[in-house]
């Protein structure tokens, strides 16, 4: 009879470096979001128990040509040896409260070192009632180690040194001294800390200070950034509590749609703007939308999905996240369940927007009025062609020919979509030397805080391509999605300071050009047709699209709406047809004159280019506005309003004069 051998498993040593690399994948965010989490999960356990505390966590990041530093500290509980040796020198041991039923994150124990082997190595100190303890976290011959030094008196050199003038507080330092791990720049690694779905809740959070620094290779700091998130602009569709059927659970969900269409989990994964938080006792697990991922229907939902019965199943070691601690296990019973019934609930508004979209796709334009629009363009386009020629524009033109606003100062486009959490470029020029001299400072500003000015000052200079034309570069940012700023430009004149604006919009994600059924495909010259947005800045009611000819008209301009709305409904009526005769005379005129100017067509005076084109844009709304009009506005004609229409009976005066000339 053999033997038996009854003892604990043992794992082996490169157990703890596999999950080190399966969880941070040798991803510096990933790192960070571990560190952040942590430190945030001290600052719970410090309010869960009525103390008062400043909540800032700062992130330090020193770039080297050879192991760069990450470093996050803290001033909350800090740690005695005791809590060192278990919290940083045991793995996978439940050790941040979360088995107690605490608000927090931590709850395999793993998060620190794996954050630590998945990079390289590294340390941490604490001080914890004056007393400073200190352990390095370290591979020798493949093997993770652990040491930690004996307790000393916190004394003020060591509070210097650490940056914790007082009371208590952790440092995390890793050295990235793995080849394979690439460390991301200041810039970029900001925004994707801001937009990651875990650090949302902590970045909005009143009571939290994130505070990101870029340090020199000798540890001088070069710039800093205050870290932060809010939601994108919105409205709420959905906010219901509702029970899990067979369980003791309930749940809590918050459902916001956004006016433009956002990233989706399916697109973006861990940084989209769109998708469903789910939150358990404060903290986020997921990012979801369901089996809606890949529906670009559901792509202009947000909010939230609050269940803090998972505390619960997890304190009970129920798997119902996922080791590697991508998320939510959708496939344990209790998550398949909370699944199926907010799918049951996302549903309605997916379909929805569905038949918005598909009602906005078959806009009803009759047989006439496809007339009308055919009658239109050929119009439009004749005009184009007696006035700048063939109609035909190449892009080697236009670099020749820059566009200038009227007044010879201005953003060109005065509108902008610019994507969240990536820099985007204005475009100011201005008419050299007459309008505003070459080498002029210009000074930007915005009106909304997440509309950011990355050059609060640029300089007019003159373009060597194209004598009399000064242009300049501004760099902004948007950071919220749906957020709306006035960038305002002001620079000195010969006679005044002048001053110009851009409406510049925040969205998320470039959408395609969908086809519409205001759209002449096939259309050749100048003009293709026009096309109702409602996305559209409403402070600029009408726009000459370059990138694609078209006519853009905002519908939630406040002189539009009453008349026309986003699916072009209000054309039958007579009021209706008279504003969208106005809105295309007032775009094509405009255009004409600006191009015509800026080509040389129409002569301009060195320095008067401004109102050379306000000149010229009253002269051909005189001479070609009527002919505009007739092509909507059922009654004038359809031969462009050059001639009366024969309708009816003669009037009296017709007669009389009709018998005086055969008189005659």
């Amino acid at each position: 009879m053999s033997n038996r051998v009854s003892r604990k498993m043992e794992y082996a040593d490169r157990f703890a470096l596999q999950q080190a690399d399966q969880a941070i994948r040798k991803d510096v965010v990933r790192a960070l979001v571990e560190l952040i989490t942590n430190s945030n999960d001290s600052y719970h356990r410090l309010e869960d128990a009525g103390q008062e505390h400043g909540g800032s966590i700062v992130v330090e990041i020193q770039r080297r040509h050879g192991n760069s530093v990450l470093t996050v500290r803290d001033f909350a509980e800090g740690m005695n040896s005791d809590e060192m040796d278990l919290k940083v020198g045991t793995y996978a041991e439940a050790t941040s409260g979360f088995k107690e039923g605490r608000s927090v994150r931590g709850l395999w124990g793993r998060g620190l070192k794996d954050s630590v082997y998945g990079l390289g190595q590294g340390s941490v100190d604490s001080i914890s009632n004056g007393i400073f303890n200190r352990c390095s976290l370290f591979i020798k011959d493949g093997i993770p180690m652990y040491e930690r030094e004996s307790p000393i008196l916190a004394n003020d050199a060591i509070r210097e040194q650490f940056v914790i003038p007082s009371g208590n507080g952790t440092i995390v330092e890793i050295v990235i001294s793995r080849d394979d791990v690439r460390t991301k720049q200041f810039d970029n690694l900001r925004r994707m800390l801001e937009r990651h779905f875990e650090l949302r809740t902590i970045m909005s959070n009143p009571q939290r200070t994130i505070v990101l620094r870029d340090l020199d290779q000798k540890g001088k700091l070069k710039r800093e950034a205050i870290l932060s998130y809010k939601a994108p602009v919105g409205f709420e569709v959905l906010n219901e509590e509702f029970g899990i059927p067979g369980t003791p659970a309930t749940a809590h969900l918050e459902v916001f749609r956004s006016e433009d269409p956002l990233s989706t989990p399916g697109e973006e994964a861990e940084y989209a703007d769109g998708g469903l938080l789910v939150i358990s006792k404060r903290v986020v697990f997921g990012l979801t939308l369901f089996r809606f991922e890949s529906n670009e229907y559901a792509a202009r939902f947000y909010g939230r999905l609050t269940c803090d019965h998972l505390h619960q199943l997890l304190n009970n070691d129920e798997p119902v996240l996922t080791a590697t601690r991508d998320g939510i296990n959708w496939k344990h019973s209790f998550t398949k369940a909370l699944k199926e019934i907010v799918e049951g609930k996302l549903e309605p508004l997916v379909e929805e927007e569905r038949r918005r979209s598909r009602q906005e796709e078959r806009t009803a334009v009759n047989k006439r009025m496809k007339a009308k629009l055919d009658l239109a363009l050929k119009q439009l386009n004749s005009i184009a062609k007696l006035e700048l020629g063939d109609g035909k524009r190449d892009e080697e033109d236009d670099d020749k020919t820059p566009a200038v606003p009227l007044n010879g100062f201005g953003f060109v486009p005065k509108y902008a979509h610019v994507l969240t959490g990536k820099p985007a470029q204005l475009t100011l020029r201005a008419f050299v030397p007459d309008v505003v001299a070459a080498g002029s400072l210009v000074t930007i500003q915005s009106d909304n805080s997440e509309v950011t000015i990355l050059t609060p000052q640029v300089v007019i200079e003159a373009r060597e391509d194209y004598p009399g034309v000064g242009q300049a570069r501004v760099e902004i940012e948007g950071r919220q999605v749906g957020a709306l700023a006035a960038v305002t430009a002001t620079v000195e004149g010969p006679e005044k300071n002048l001053e110009a604006e851009a409406l510049v919009k925040v969205i998320s994600k470039r959408e395609p050009v969908k086809d519409h059924p205001e759209d002449r495909k096939g259309e050749k010259g100048f003009f293709k047709g026009y096309r109702f947005d409602s996305s559209a800045e409403p402070r600029q009611r009408v726009r000459f699209d370059r990138a694609t000819s078209y006519i853009v008209i905002a519908a939630k301009a406040p002189s539009v709406s009453p008349y026309l709305d986003e699916s072009g409904n209000g054309i039958e009526d007579p009021k209706g047809q008279v504003m969208l005769a106005e809105l295309i005379s007032e775009a094509v005129c405009n255009e004409l004159a600006s191009q015509g100017v800026a080509s040389g067509k129409y002569l301009a005076p060195a320095g008067g280019e401004a109102d050379a084109i306000r000149r010229k844009y009253i002269e051909l709304q005189s001479q070609y506005a009527h002919r505009i009009h007739a092509c909507f506005v059922d009654g004038i004609g359809e031969n462009g309003g050059d001639k009366p229409n024969k309708k009816g009976r003669p009037s009296r005066e017709e007669v009389l004069a009709k018998a005086v000339s055969a008189a005659n």
